[in-house]
């Protein structure tokens, strides 16, 4: 009866070959609001939407989605799936038997740097999940099993909103200080590599100072 301890973790599921349309894609978007097609030409796209973000004319750039995986703790997922302006599809643990997948958990940075509390931790843990086996060997479902696993619990969903709502998301769990570090990590991370590949939509937010 082992646990597992991962690490929080956010991986790109739009391919990069879609996201690199986006620019062209809401240049076309707004340039039809003044009718001004006329105007595309090498580098305008750039331009065009540095100027919308800069006036705050962020409805065309909700043309474009992005999809993220995010593997973190059911702590963190509880706090990225109140955003109401996305789409999120979460592993269950009403239908997942975790006594035939094995268990894996989150651990707080603080507690990973701390022998004896990281001791008292999983020990903590391993009494859950031993809890949660003897409830399964019983007969009880993996939905009422559930409920003696902890937010600690590793979860995974997928989350899809377009690129205004990703700004969004961005300053309120990325960029605000008083986040929770397990979100704010995985937020920075969309943030960095959205960043590299859509830099026009992402550069002023990347400029911010954060702690």
């Amino acid at each position: 009866m082992t646990i597992t301890v991962v690490a929080p973790k956010a991986i790109l599921l739009t391919p990069v070959a879609q996201l690199l349309t986006y620019p062209g894609q809401v240049e076309v978007a707004t340039r039809t609001c003044y009718k001004s097609e006329d105007r595309i030409s090498e580098g305008s796209a750039t331009r065009l939407i540095r100027g919308v973000i800069k006036r705050g004319h962020e409805s065309v750039i909700e043309h474009c989605n992005v999809s993220y995986r995010f593997i973190c703790s059911r702590a963190a997922s509880h706090q990225i799936v109140r955003h109401r302006l996305c789409a999120f599809s979460q592993e269950s643990m009403r239908y997942v038997d975790y006594g035939k997948k094995g268990f894996q958990v989150v651990v707080p940075p603080l507690i990973l740097d701390d022998q004896a509390k990281l001791k008292e931790y999983m020990s903590f843990m391993e009494e859950c999940y031993k809890k949660y086996i003897s409830l399964r060997n019983s007969g009880m479902r993996p939905e009422d099993a559930r409920f003696v696993l902890p937010q600690a619990s590793k979860t995974e969903l997928v989350m899809t909103a377009n690129l205004r709502e990703w700004r969004h998301v961005i300053k309120q769990r990325a960029l605000n200080p008083h986040a929770q570090w397990e979100i704010r990590s995985l937020m920075k991370a969309v943030l960095y590599e959205l960043s590299h590949y859509l830099p026009v939509f992402f550069e002023d937010l990347l400029e911010k100072k954060y702690d």
